[in-house]
């Protein structure tokens, strides 16, 4: 009998300290040129994909609707920065006579978009940090209850998860 016991009390101790929940929900970082990737379960997320995931999270998602502005903003002086900097470079290629005043604009343009694209990155980046403490958090909270219950006869163990 005292045996019985003794591993009653193991798995009890021993099991109180797992939790059943692993932290698969949370979203990864990975800083690269730019700016940083997220992904989620090995699956890399583009901005929108982002955006609905965080929802689950009021205050991430928040944070994350103070960052999509600054992506759009980025992403368009960016491109047209790009575009403005790209033509004359394959018309120099083709032969023609560019013109590199364009080049400049579309350069300042590029520069422009760094500010915007920082902002982003900040921004989603704490979004994420907050999504993530979020599901550790709940995480936590899911542990596993043992109650002994006695009757006149028996003696029962329940576990819930």
């Amino acid at each position: 009998m005292k045996s019985i016991l003794s591993i009653l009390i193991i798995i009890c101790l021993v099991s109180s300290f797992s939790s059943a929940q692993s932290n698969s929900d949370s979203i990864a970082t990975k800083k690269i040129f730019g700016g940083y990737q997220f992904s989620q379960n090995n699956q890399a997320l583009t901005i929108k994909q982002l955006g609905s995931v965080l929802q689950a999270n009021p205050e991430a998602s928040k944070l994350f609707q103070k960052a999509k502005p600054n992506a759009t903003a980025a992403t368009i002086f960016a491109l047209a920065g790009g575009a403005l900097v790209g033509w004359p470079v394959g018309t120099a290629i083709g032969g023609g006579k560019p013109s590199w005043e364009l080049a400049g604009i579309g350069a300042g343009l590029i520069v422009i978009s760094i500010p915007f694209s920082a902002g982003f990155n900040k921004n989603a980046k704490a979004a994420v940090a907050t999504f993530n403490q979020g599901t550790r958090t709940s995480a936590l909270q899911r542990r596993t209850e043992f109650k002994l219950a006695l009757a006149a006869n028996s003696v029962g163990l329940t576990i819930k998860f």
